[in-house]
C-alpha cells in the first residue's frame, strides 16, 4: 500500500498530481476545497501561512494513517508562492514572511512531523519538495522566491545527512519542475516590469508554447519519487527527463 501526502492540491501541479497517484491513498493538504474526480483518502484544510495551526495539526495529519510494514509513505511538498514579485528595496517584512512561511517554514514543519511519526517504522519513507531553478540562479524581482527555494533545498539536504547518521531511513530530495503552465505563470506575466525585468521572457514562454503542461510535470515527478534509486540523488531537475 502506498500513502501519498500532497500539499497545494486545489490547482496547478498539485491537482495534476492527484490524477497521477489516483491508484494510491492520497492525503490532500490544501487551503481551499479540491475540485477533482479523484477519490481522496483523507483531506485536511490548512493555511500554510498560519504556522501555529500547522505546528499543532501536522502531527495529527501523519498519525491519521497507519501504514503496515513494507508500505510506502510519500510526502510531496508542492505548495508554493512566487509573491512578492518586487525589487529588494521594495519588499517589506510582511512580504518576506509570507513567502518564507509558505515556501520554507511549512515544508520544514511538515518534514519534522513526518520524521517524528515514521522514523521508527519499517516502511519506505520518501520526501520530495518542489523547488525551482530560482534556488540556484538569482533573478531580479524574486529575492523572496529565490532565497526561500534555496533555503528549502538546504533543509532537504540536512534531512539526508541526519537520516544517514540517525538511521531513520528517511529519503529526501528536491525537484525542479521547470516552467509550468499554471496560475503562478499567469501571475508572473502580470508583474510590474519595473519590479520584474524578465517579464518579456516569461511572456514569450507562453506565446511560443514553451510552458510545460502540469500533467507532464506530474508524470515526471511520479517517475522520480517512485524510482528504486530515488535516495541516490539529492536534487532532481525535469530537464533530466524531458527535452
Amino acid at each position: 500500500m502506498r500513502y501519498v501526502f500532497i500539499t497545494g492540491t486545489s490547482r496547478g501541479l498539485g491537482k495534476a498530481l492527484l490524477n497521477e497517484f489516483k491508484g494510491d491513498r492520497i492525503i490532500s493538504l490544501s487551503r481551499s476545497e479540491v475540485d477533482s474526480d479523484v477519490q481522496l483518502f483523507k483531506t485536511f484544510h490548512l493555511d500554510l501561512k498560519n504556522e501555529s495551526e500547522l505546528e499543532q495539526e501536522s502531527s495529527k495529519i501523519f498519525s491519521s494513517v497507519t501504514p503496515d510494514e513494507g508500505d510506502e509513505v510519500f510526502l510531496i511538498n508542492n505548495a508554493g508562492t512566487v509573491e512578492p514579485v518586487q525589487s529588494v528595496e521594495n519588499i517589506d517584512a510582511a512580504g518576506y514572511l509570507d513567502s518564507y512561511k509558505v515556501n520554507v517554514l511549512a515544508p520544514a514543519l511538515l518534514i519534522k512531523a513526518f520524521i517524528d511519526e515514521y522514523k521508527n517504522q519499517n516502511i519506505t519513507k520518501r520526501i520530495l519538495t518542489v523547488s525551482s531553478g530560482a534556488a540556484v540562479k538569482a533573478t531580479e524581482g524574486w529575492a523572496a522566491y529565490c532565497s526561500s527555494k534555496a533555503a528549502v533545498n538546504m533543509i532537504s539536504d540536512v534531512v539526508r545527512l541526519e537520516s544517514s547518521r540517525h538511521g531513520t531511513h528517511i529519503e529526501s530530495a528536491t525537484f525542479r519542475p521547470g516552467v509550468i503552465d499554471t496560475d503562478m505563470q499567469t501571475a508572473i506575466r502580470s508583474s510590474d516590469p519595473e519590479q520584474f525585468p524578465s517579464i518579456e521572457k516569461f511572456k514569450e514562454y507562453k506565446a511560443s508554447e514553451q510552458l510545460i503542461p502540469p500533467e507532464k510535470v506530474a508524470q515526471t515527478l511520479k517517475t522520480v519519487i517512485t524510482a528504486e534509486n530515488f535516495k541516490d540523488q539529492g536534487h532532481y531537475d525535469i530537464s533530466e527527463y524531458i527535452q
